[in-house]
């Protein structure tokens, strides 16, 4: 019994070590223990690397130790020692590239440019940890002197760099040199006094910013419009694109209360312009505020009423409040403007069509009503009308039959002009 006993107890522990496998250690708390151990920070050892790569004037090596000593230890990104390695190391790489090109020796433009911003970016973050208070809480800035020389001697570098990408239309590049070049103006590291100074706005910063908004629109970095657009306005000549790239920057960021803010900024400040005065009443009438599209509508009249295109739109709006007589008078006038506007007779004779359908509907045509007769003469007289103006628009626009095709079949018919009709019918 006993050796029975035995001999299941043995083969039940076989069983349970070759099944079931063996689970991590776990400490307290429960959690699994780590066993790869955490890489000790050596700067040491980076930095004798990175020393005797830029001594041999190897920045392209330079660079590639830093870049993961960066991704590796989250205190090289924190030491400026390294970031000012960084920065040269970037900077060597400029000079290098920029000799290829006097040599023509087959240089990468796009890579010379881009070592130019790199230079900039490392030196500013080298700078702000450069800034910091030391142990005893005093700031002893030791590479300044150093990046200002590097950074002004590229400053006109960094503007050429924006201009050669928006040229080639690659926004998504252009924008991050303009919005550099922009956001250091000022900057003690590029300002000849040597200390952070107020931005001087001069044309060329003016112009740049206008690049700046445009790339960024481009490159579909909306925020970075609204950051150079107070800016770029300052340029006169062309502050209504700036306020047209603006107003749809807000659309595409969804922020519909700046949206038609700007676009009434616009309005007020150039009226003629087509982009704001039409948005704005597309825009009102897709949400049914008529009332709001007559008043756009009525300040452009008011700045220029000879202005065929602002009666048409003035006349359709009306239509929309179902207000025909004024209607009418808007699409008379545009053709008073233009005499072979065959859009606004082709409008106009859908009025007077409705007019006669709303007016049928209410008068109560029936034989033996003692205002029949005089109720039928104003009848026809509206259809004769709305024939007149569709006979109009055929003759000014024949060939786009959407404009006076149905509507003369239906008024030769009321008015029976069955010779009229039955010549339309060959028409297909």
């Amino acid at each position: 019994m006993a050796k029975s006993l035995y001999f299941i107890i043995l083969l039940f522990s076989f069983i349970i070590l070759h099944s079931t496998p063996l689970a991590p250690w776990r400490g307290v708390g429960g959690e699994a223990k780590d066993d790869k151990p955490k890489e000790v920070y050596k700067k040491k050892t980076i930095l004798s690397e990175v020393k005797s790569y830029n001594k041999a004037q190897n920045y392209a090596k330079v660079d590639n130790v830093l870049q993961n000593a960066f991704k590796k230890y989250p205190e090289a990104q924190k030491d400026a020692e390294l970031m000012n390695y960084e920065t040269m190391a970037q900077f060597g790489l400029q000079k290098a590239e920029n000799r290829k090109i006097y040599l023509n020796n087959k240089p990468d433009t796009a890579k010379y440019f881009s070592y130019i911003l790199n230079t900039y970016t490392y030196g500013l973050r080298t700078d702000s940890l450069d800034q910091l208070p030391n142990r005893k809480g005093k700031v002893k800035p030791k590479y300044t002197n150093q990046l200002r020389d590097e950074l002004s001697s590229l400053r006109n570098n960094l503007k050429s760099g924006g201009k050669w990408f928006y040229k080639r239309k690659d926004y998504a590049n252009a924008i991050q040199y303009f919005d550099m070049y922009i956001n250091t103006i000022g900057h003690s590291l590029t300002s000849h006094a040597g200390k952070k100074t107020i931005p001087s706005i001069d044309a060329d910063s003016v112009e740049l910013a206008k690049l700046a908004v445009i790339s960024a629109y481009g490159a579909k970095q909306y925020p970075l419009v609204m950051r150079h657009f107070d800016m770029a306005i300052q340029d006169s000549i062309n502050r209504a694109l700036m306020y047209e790239i603006c107003a749809k920057s807000h659309q595409e960021l969804g922020d519909s209360t700046r949206y038609i803010t700007t676009l009434r900024k616009g309005l007020e400040l150039y009226p003629l312009n087509d982009f704001f005065y039409a948005t704005l009443v597309s825009h009102y009438n897709s949400i049914n505020e008529y009332d709001s599209s007559l008043v756009v509508l009525n300040r452009v009249i008011e700045v220029d009423a000879r202005n065929r295109k602002f009666w048409y739109l003035k006349g359709k709006v009306h239509q929309c409040l179902n207000q025909t007589d004024s209607a009418i008078v808007a699409y008379q006038q545009a053709i008073q403007i233009q005499a072979d506007d065959a859009e606004s007779f082709s409008a106009l004779g859908n009025v007077y069509l409705d007019k006669a359908h709303q007016f049928y509907n209410s008068a109560g045509l029936k034989l033996g009503d003692k205002n029949y007769l005089s109720n039928r003469r104003k009848l026809n007289n509206m259809y004769s009308d709305a024939m007149k103006a569709y006979e109009s628009a055929r003759k000014f626009d024949e060939n786009n039959q959407d404009l006076w095709l149905s509507g003369l079949r239906e008024t030769y018919f009321k008015l029976n002009k069955g010779k009229e009709l039955k010549a339309l019918e060959k028409i297909k």
